[in-house]
C-alpha cells in the first residue's frame, strides 16, 4: 500500500471519528456487557448472591459484610420481579456505567477511540456473573473513586473531587468489608504531589496541597463509610453493624483460602505461570530487533515484516499446542493466559512512568494508579488474579495510552538514530499481536461464556420455561434435566412456611424454588460458615417448632475443608428425626421429615 493510500485511509477514519466517538461508541459500551444476559444457570455462586438478596437476615454477619450490595440487590429484585434474565440485565448495567464513566472522563487525556478499545477489552475480560454485586458494585465505586482522583489532579474543583473520591472508597467498605484496603490509593495522590514540580518553593507548596488533599479524602471517606452505617443503625439497631464485625472476622479466619499467605501465593503463582509465555514473547521481540536491523532486511522492509508476522503466528500456534489457551469460549481458561499477558504489559508500561519516562505529572499519576489497582484488587479474594481481570476499566485504556506514548518516543529516536528502527518496529508488532489476541479471545469469551454452565463446550440449547425465575434462560440439556427434576420435587414437597437446607453447592435452590433457608445461610458448605454455628442452628431447629426443613444434598464432594464434618452433622440431624428419601438421582438426594403432609 502506497503512502498516498495510507494517508487517504487515515483521512477517512478521521472523518468518521467524531460521530463514532460521540454516538456509536457509548451505545456499544452500554450494550456490550449485556451480550450474554440470557445464557447460563448455575446453582452456586451467582444464585447464592440472589438468595442473599431475597433471604439474608441481620442475624448472619455476612448481611453487614456486604451491606450496600445486599441493599441494592433487594431493590433490583423488586424492580425486576425476580427473573434471572432481568437481574442479569439490570446488574449488567453496573458494568456499563463503569465503562461509560471511564470513557467520558479519561478523554481529558486519552483519545476517545483508544478509551473505547480499552473499555471493550475490560468488559470482555469480565468473567464474574454480574448478579454478584459485592464484586461489581465494588468495582464500580472503585472505578469512580479513581476517576474522581484523576479529575482532582488534572483540573479545577479539586477539593470537591477529592471529597467525592473519598466518599466512593468509604462507601465501598460497606459494599464489601475487604475493600478497606483500597485506602492505599492515597499513595497515588502523594506520588503525584511528589513529582508535580521541583524546587524548594514548589516543594513546600506541594506538601501543603498534599496535606489538604489527604484531609479532604479522609473527610469524604469517613462520610462514605458512616452514611450507610447510620442507615443500618436506623433499620437494624444502633450497634448492629459493629457488633457483626467480630463474626465477620471469625468467618474469614476459618477459611484457609482467605489467609494473606494463601492469597499472595496464589497471586504470585498466576504471574509466574503467565510469565513463562511472556518471556518467550520477549525473546521473539529481541530477535525481531536484531532481524530488522540487518542491512538486507532494511531494503526489503515489507517482506521482512510479513516474515516476522508469520513467525509470531507460529509462536501463537505453539502456545495453543502447549495448552496456554483454548478455543472453548464457554470456559474462562480460553482468555486467562492472554489476560495475564495484558497485565504483564500493563506492569511494563506503568513502571517506567514512576521513574519519569518523559511523561507529565498527570500521566505518572495514572501509572501509579494502575499499579496500585493491580496490587490491591486480588487482596481479600481467593481467586488468583481474576479480580484484576474483572476490573480493568481504568488500567486498560491507560495501558494502551502509555504504549502509544512509548511508541511515539521510539519513533522520535528513530529519526535521529537509524539503529532504533528495528527496536521500534519489533516492539510495536509484538505488542499489537498480544493486544489482538487479548481482544479476540476476550470478545469471543464474552459472547459465549456463562459461569459454570457448559464449560466443557456443550451447547446451551435448552430453554427453561417451567420456572418463573429461570424463564427464558438458556442452559445445557443435562443441566436443564437436573434443575427441572430438582425443582419439581421441591415444589411438590413444600408448602407455605416451609424451609430447606441445601448442601453441596446448591444455594440457588432457595432462590429459584422460592423457599427460605432453615440455617443462617443459603450456602452452609462454605468454610466461612463455621461448623459450630451449623451445629448450634441444627440443635435450635430440633428443639423448635415444626415443620422440619426439607434437606437437599449433592452427593459429590464440595471440596471445602469441613465438608465431612458438616455432612455428618446433617446426617445425624436427619437420623434423629427419621427423615425419608423422596428423590435420589443425578447426584442429588432429597429427604423430608415423615410428618410432612401436602
Amino acid at each position: 500500500m502506497s503512502k498516498q493510500a495510507v494517508h487517504k485511509f487515515i483521512l477517512i477514519l478521521k472523518k468518521w471519528q467524531l460521530p463514532l466517538e460521540k454516538f456509536v461508541f457509548p451505545v456499544v459500551l452500554l450494550l456490550w456487557p449485556l451480550a450474554a444476559a440470557g445464557q447460563g444457570i448455575c446453582l452456586s455462586d451467582p444464585a447464592y448472591s440472589l438468595a442473599n438478596y431475597a433471604y439474608l437476615t441481620p442475624e448472619y454477619p455476612w448481611f453487614f459484610a456486604t451491606y450496600l450490595a445486599n441493599g441494592l440487590g433487594r431493590l433490583l429484585l423488586r424492580v425486576s420481579g425476580g427473573g434471572l434474565v432481568y437481574m442479569n440485565v439490570l446488574t449488567g448495567l453496573v458494568v456499563s456505567l463503569a465503562a461509560l464513566a471511564c470513557y467520558f472522563i479519561l478523554q481529558r487525556m486519552i483519545p476517545g477511540w483508544m478509551v473505547f478499545i480499552g473499555e471493550m477489552l475490560a468488559i470482555s475480560l469480565c468473567w464474574c456473573p454480574t448478579v454478584i454485586l459485592y464484586n461489581y458494585l465494588s468495582y464500580f465505586l472503585l472505578t469512580l473513586g479513581c476517576l474522581f482522583l484523576f479529575l482532582a489532579v488534572s483540573g479545577r474543583r479539586s477539593d470537591l473531587y477529592y471529597i467525592l473520591a473519598g466518599l466512593c472508597l468509604g462507601a465501598n467498605v460497606t459494599v464489601r468489608i475487604a475493600n478497606a484496603v483500597q485506602v492505599l490509593l492515597i499513595l497515588a495522590v502523594w506520588f503525584y504531589y511528589a513529582v508535580r514540580t521541583s524546587g524548594k518553593a514548589a516543594g513546600a507548596e506541594n506538601r501543603k496541597a498534599c496535606l489538604r488533599a489527604t484531609g479532604l479524602c479522609i473527610l469524604g471517606y469517613a462520610a462514605g463509610f458512616f452514611i450507610p452505617v447510620l442507615c443500618s443503625m436506623v433499620f437494624h439497631g444502633a450497634g448492629a453493624y459493629f457488633a457483626a464485625i467480630p463474626g465477620i472476622l471469625s468467618m474469614t479466619s476459618g477459611s484457609a483460602g482467605y489467609g494473606m499467605g494463601a492469597m499472595i501465593k496464589d497471586i504470585l503463582s498466576a504471574y509466574v505461570s503467565a510469565g513463562k509465555w511472556f518471556v518467550l514473547m520477549l525473546c521473539g521481540t529481541f530477535a525481531g530487533m536484531i532481524f530488522f536491523r540487518l542491512p538486507a532486511v532494511r531494503r526489503f522492509r515489507v517482506p521482512a515484516l510479513v516474515l516476522y508476522l508469520m513467525g509470531i503466528a507460529v509462536m501463537i500456534r505453539f502456545f495453543y499446542g502447549r495448552g496456554m489457551f483454548t478455543v472453548n469460549y464457554q470456559d474462562y481458561w480460553c482468555m486467562f493466559s492472554w489476560g495475564m499477558q495484558f497485565l504483564l504489559l500493563s506492569w511494563l508500561a506503568a513502571l517506567p512512568g514512576l521513574l519519569g519516562a518523559r511523561l507529565c505529572a498527570e500521566e505518572r499519576f495514572l501509572c501509579a494508579l494502575s499499579l496500585l489497582l493491580m496490587l490491591i484488587l486480588p487482596l481479600g479474594s481467593n481467586n488468583y488474579t481474576f479480580p484484576v481481570l474483572n476490573c480493568l476499566f481504568v488500567t486498560a485504556p491507560v495501558t494502551l495510552w502509555l504504549l502509544r506514548r512509548y511508541t511515539v518516543m521510539l519513533l522520535a529516536r528513530e529519526r535521529t538514530a537509524s539503529g532504533q528502527a528495528g527496536a521500534c518496529l519489533a516492539c510495536a508488532v509484538m505488542t499489537t499481536a498480544i493486544l489482538a489476541m487479548v481482544f479476540v479471545q476476550g470478545a469471543l469469551f464474552h459472547m459465549n461464556f456463562a459461569f459454570r454452565d457448559g464449560t466443557d463446550g456443550t451447547r446451551r440449547s435448552a430453554v427453561i420455561t417451567t420456572n418463573a425465575r429461570m424463564a427464558g434462560m438458556h442452559t445445557t440439556p443435562e443441566n436443564a434435566a437436573i434443575i427441572n427434576a430438582l425443582l419439581d420435587t421441591v415444589t411438590q414437597n413444600t408448602e407455605k412456611g416451609s424451609t430447606a437446607i441445601c448442601f453441596g453447592n446448591l444455594p440457588g435452590v432457595h432462590y429459584f424454588a422460592q423457599i427460605p433457608p432453615a440455617l443462617e445461610t443459603a450456602w452452609p458448605d462454605l468454610d466461612s460458615y463455621p461448623v459450630d454455628w451449623m451445629e448450634s442452628r441444627l440443635q435450635s431447629i430440633s428443639e423448635g417448632t415444626r415443620p422440619l426443613p426439607l434437606v437437599i444434598i449433592s452427593t459429590g464432594e464440595t471440596g471445602y475443608a469441613n465438608d465431612a464434618k458438616k455432612r455428618e452433622l446433617l446426617s445425624d440431624f436427619m437420623a434423629a428425626h427419621h427423615y425419608e428419601t423422596i428423590y435420589e438421582g443425578q447426584g442429588l438426594l432429597i429427604r423430608r421429615a415423615p410428618s410432612f403432609h401436602r
